[in-house]
């Protein structure tokens, strides 16, 4: 069962930081999903300080839910603070490698069995996908030609997975070795459920190399399918203006906690920097109003325009003929990835220069509660693009708003409760004594 969360938004300047979520939550798999629109992405970090956390994609820290880890987060924390949210982050990192949500090895490796076989799958499919012949006559030839397509596919992504050098904190020091013997009977039997049961015998080298590949994925800083956006956001003590940090966490392996920084995502205002809008998730709505474009189109116009350049010189080979091979040879050498690199940059500028630059201006000016009407009405655009057209309706229900500002604290401005606040006074007379 996945349990998905969509569209979350932090807007910062010096004076707050806004936060809005929509309320949408997808449950099911594959084609069997159904969505409710009840769920909560945004929440307090602490009682008594300026700090929350947002969450989106995955609901669920291995089998415990989010929500119910960071409550007990809060409760923990008291009321202690930190000199800077990058603090706050260490100690919720912290505090989840010491609770052991993740329960069990049995746990543990289920995940791991998880991600191994979406890796394998994804590798699968690419061979498939390039050479259908082998799978639609799986003669014993075809079998054999499979797999020599196989460990050549491993063996590129092997060469770009070791260029990777940005790798999670926890495994830093961790060995293939190590690795190996802590999954040595999970990749046995994946490979007699995957290729021997199929008829495939795979050698020895390119069973070593899927635990290689395997290996060198799970120690890269890259998003699996099944992980956490956990965004921390407000003041630390010793922090004036606002700070945005996102975790991207995913699971536990061999007692590890895979997670990294999304360093380019993160925002910290400054003297330098006035304001920030930082998107999540369904990203679409939002980055079409800061960059003046649909993401979608922008990349269609991209590679309509190589296409269109590669016509281009076509036709000019095709006119020059055999009449200059000089000439002929220069234009086929051409750089082209050079060329469309060089155009993305200018539209770029353009979109920097015409849209994003002024729109940031007007952000760093705005009073608490615009920024909290823009964070809002950006999650509702989303939500009113999924509502309008032919797609799954994968953003919507209420939007919790909340801004957090230096003096005034954590200040919820919308919120939905799954209660009648009039019935229970009682959770509010006792919110700070929990």
């Amino acid at each position: 069962m996945i349990v998905v969360l969509t569209a979350v938004v932090g807007i910062l300047n010096k004076h707050a930081v806004a936060m809005a979520a929509d309320s949408a939550v997808t449950i099911g798999r594959g084609n069997d999903r159904k969505i409710f629109n009840k769920a909560n992405k945004l929440f307090t970090l602490s009682k008594v300080h300026p700090v929350g956390i947002m969450i989106y994609n995955s609901a669920f820290f291995m089998s415990t839910p989010w929500e119910v880890i960071i409550k007990v987060y809060r409760k923990k924390l008291g009321d202690n603070s930190f000199p800077t949210l990058d603090d706050y982050k260490q100690d919720f990192i912290k505090f989840l490698r010491e609770k052991e949500f993740y329960t069990d090895e049995d746990t543990q490796l289920l995940f791991l069995e998880n991600f191994i076989s979406e890796i394998i799958n994804s590798v699968i499919n690419d061979v498939v996908n390039q050479h259908p012949q082998l799978i639609r006559n799986p003669t014993d030839s075809n079998k054999l030609q499979f797999l020599v397509e196989l460990e050549q596919k491993i063996d590129e992504l092997i060469t770009h997975w070791n260029a990777n050098t940005e790798i999670c904190t926890d495994f830093i020091d961790y060995t293939i070795d190590t690795f190996e013997t802590y999954s040595e009977q999970l990749f046995d039997r994946i490979k007699q459920q995957r290729f021997d049961s199929n008829g495939m015998k795979i050698s020895t080298s390119l069973f070593s190399k899927i635990k290689q590949l395997t290996y060198l994925v799970l120690k890269a800083k890259e998003e699996y399918t099944n992980y956490t956006g956990l965004i921390f956001t407000g003041f630390g003590e010793d922090e004036i203006y606002p700070q945005l940090i996102p975790v991207n966490i995913s699971f536990v392996l061999d007692n590890r906690l895979r997670f990294f920084v999304q360093s380019d995502k993160a925002a910290s205002i400054s003297n330098t920097m006035d304001g920030a809008v930082r998107p999540f998730a369904q990203t679409d709505v939002i980055n079409t109003i800061l960059t003046g474009i649909d993401p979608s189109l922008d990349n269609q116009y991209s590679n309509n325009f190589y296409a269109l350049f590669e016509k281009y010189n076509q036709a000019i080979l095709n006119s020059i003929g055999n009449s200059n091979p000089i000439l002929s040879q220069q234009i086929r050498n051409l750089d082209k990835e050079a060329i469309l690199k060089d155009f993305n940059a200018s539209n770029l500028k353009i979109k920097q220069d015409k849209y994003i630059s002024p729109l940031m201006n007007a952000v760093s000016g705005l009073s608490k509660e615009d920024l909290s009407e823009m964070a809002e009405s950006l999650i509702y655009l989303t939500y009113l693009k999924r509502r309008i057209t032919f797609t799954e309706e994968s953003v919507g229900g209420p939007v919790d708003v909340a801004i957090i500002s230096k003096g005034d604290g954590f200040v919820w401005i919308k919120r939905k409760h799954y209660f009648k606040p009039e019935l229970n006074q009682h959770f509010f007379d006792n919110y700070f004594k929990k």
